[in-house]
């Protein structure tokens, strides 16, 4: 068995995570695989109270069943067994069973982040209906899509905000840079970005590489305004979209973003056979949660007014008041990205 969990940890290390940080390590006894949490692979205002690696953790989950089913294994998962041990996330039985390949698994390679120019072209009733299928598969989330052009003109200026702010906030503006992985001999490092993952046309990645220096950026801030040039740029590359989607879920517990997880993978799977392109648009989401849990510090007040004035657009487009967003894509038509980001070997114990 040992080999075949060792196949099935591995198909899991494929799902998506924050800065591709891949925050998780295994212990494997017998037939059961305990999945831990790495609360220090990301610290980033995008994860308050680690909401957004749970989410990771809930795609990892998702590959791991569905790997599981190809290799014969019925998989049997517990959320949070042992309160005393915060950091288990998960633990996951495997019981014998008789192999069954869903179509999906074939795409836990092809799956990946598109940050290019879409299209524009509209998502069919087919398609749709196809993606809003897989969310409801999993039980724990459900897919919402908009793509009529007043909506998307509401949502592309809120979407942005997350551009403007990496660019007028320090310390998002120090983790960026200080995750850009430059040369392709940085690639075999786990939570960074490849920089031709990101998709800069050779003027941008110009300026990109001169506002790394934050006292020169905040000079170009005042002069020419540029964080705001760059979120405009962007919200108009979000309009041009085609289309955005947003899983809702009702809760907000640690649970609650572990399960979307789950839906967010298998809706990026479905988007991965139906030929689509892929990409996360998910930061004034998740700045929202960090200063509801009590990171408000981390912005300037008017940052934060940007912020709850772009988070509540988001959600009365997508009509889910009372409701948790934990994961927002643009969803469409583009040429295959540049590059894509590596995978770290899985790091796995036996117990």
């Amino acid at each position: 068995m040992n080999n075949d969990i060792e196949k099935i940890i591995k198909d899991g290390t494929l799902a998506p995570s924050g800065e591709n940080c891949q925050p998780w390590k295994f212990s494997v006894s017998g037939d059961r695989i305990s999945i831990y949490n790495l609360p220090e692979a990301d610290r980033s205002l995008y994860n308050s109270k680690q909401k957004g690696s749970y989410i990771a953790h809930g795609a990892l989950i998702e590959n791991i069943a569905l790997s599981a089913a190809r290799y014969g294994y019925d998989a049997a998962v517990e959320l949070f067994p042992t309160p005393a041990v915060p950091n288990l996330v998960s633990v996951i039985t495997l019981k014998k069973a008789t192999p069954k390949i869903d179509p999906l698994y074939q795409y836990l390679e092809k799956r990946c982040t598109n940050r290019k120019d879409f299209s524009g072209k509209k998502l069919s009733t087919e398609q749709k209906n196809a993606l809003i299928a897989a969310a409801r598969e999993t039980g724990f989330g459900e897919l919402r899509l908009i793509d009529d052009a007043p909506s998307l003109a509401k949502l592309a200026p809120a979407l942005a905000v997350n551009d403007r702010l990496i660019f007028e906030n320090k310390l998002l503006h120090d983790f960026f840079y200080g995750h850009i992985l430059w040369k392709d001999e940085e690639q075999d490092k786990a939570g960074g970005f490849y920089i031709k993952t990101l998709e800069f046309l050779p003027h941008q990645l110009k300026g990109v590489q001169m506002m790394k220096k934050w006292p020169v950026l905040k000079i170009m801030n005042k002069i020419a305004g540029v964080s705001k040039m760059i979120a405009k740029e962007n919200a108009a590359k979000y309009a041009a979209s085609g289309t955005l989607g947003a899983i809702v879920v009702n809760g907000d517990a640690s649970k609650d973003f572990v399960n979307a997880g789950r839906a967010v993978a298998r809706v990026w799977l479905r988007a991965a056979s139906l030929g689509l392109s892929v990409h996360p648009c998910t930061g004034v989401v998740f700045f929202n949660e960090q200063i509801k849990d009590g990171g408000a510090a981390n912005f300037s007040e008017a940052q934060r007014l940007m912020i709850d004035e772009a988070y509540k657009q988001i959600v009365s487009v997508f009509g889910a008041e009372g409701k948790t967003i934990p994961m927002l894509w643009r969803l469409g038509f583009a040429d295959a990205p540049t590059a894509r980001s590596m995978r770290m070997p899985p790091v796995i114990t036996h117990e």
